[in-house]
């Protein structure tokens, strides 16, 4: 979600460009076979992964062209259509699906890098979120990409997401978590005497972890492993997060 705090998206990009070029690398090694093997994301292949992160990138390229040339043109026209996009290229090859990947993305890529400087507070209508400035394009882009390339599973985890992705996200999910009202009640702790989060009220137990691990398991990306809990015991149970 972009938000007044969002970073200035010219600080985004070497990093956005970095994090591309990472997950163009594990498509690019992943075969026909490869791509119908199952994702992190209950029902979708590493194909539709792929095919997601591509047509997302696409939609905010959209948002951006809508921004500079005055149009109210959507992120997507709709959730069906946001949906069947997906659907409907997952069936393609390896091959196809990373050269139509590359090519969103490095779209995108160029698009954001062109932006003038002062349309980025421009708003934009976003899908189930709408009219928000333009500017929150880049750092869900790069959402998108770190995340998603750990859901190909690839060997790209948690703690090989960008320290600094890493503190400027997990603010934000610990505050959409926490406004759900099927979160558990408990305290989050960054180790190494990092933030404090209160969930609920706070009465429930103390999870202490790494920014990375935190992160990972509250947006359901791992079990938890390496966090630990006080007092002893199971980590508490997470609603399903968004993909």
């Amino acid at each position: 979600m972009a938000t007044d705090e969002t970073p200035a998206p010219a600080d985004l990009l070497p990093g956005l460009r970095t994090s591309v070029t990472s997950l163009l690398a594990s498509a690019a090694a992943l075969g026909d076979e490869d791509v119908r093997a199952p994702s992190l994301l209950p029902g979708w292949s590493r194909a539709h992964v792929l095919t997601h992160v591509a047509r997302s990138a696409d939609s905010r390229s959209r948002l951006l062209a809508a921004a500079r040339t005055g149009a109210d043109v959507p992120q997507y026209t709709d959730e069906a259509h946001r949906e069947r996009e997906i659907e409907e290229g997952a069936g393609r090859s390896a091959a196809a699906l990373t050269e139509d990947l590359a090519t969103a993305l490095r779209r995108f890529l160029r698009a954001a890098a062109e932006h003038p400087e002062d349309g980025w507070d421009v708003p934009v209508r976003w899908l189930g979120g709408g009219m928000r400035p333009v500017r929150g394009a880049v750092a869900s882009m790069l959402r998108e990409v770190e995340v998603h390339h750990t859901d190909l599973r690839t060997g790209h985890r948690p703690a090989d997401w960008p320290p600094a992705f890493v503190d400027r996200e997990l603010p934000s999910t610990v505050e959409e978590l926490a406004g759900r009202v099927d979160a558990p009640s408990m305290v989050l702790l960054v180790g190494g005497g990092g933030a404090t989060y209160v969930i609920g009220d706070g009465r429930g137990p103390r999870v202490t972890g790494s920014g990375a691990e935190l992160l990972g398991w509250l947006t359901g990306r791992t079990g938890g492993e390496g966090a630990a809990v006080d007092p002893p015991g199971p980590l508490p149970a997470l609603p399903t997060w968004r993909s």
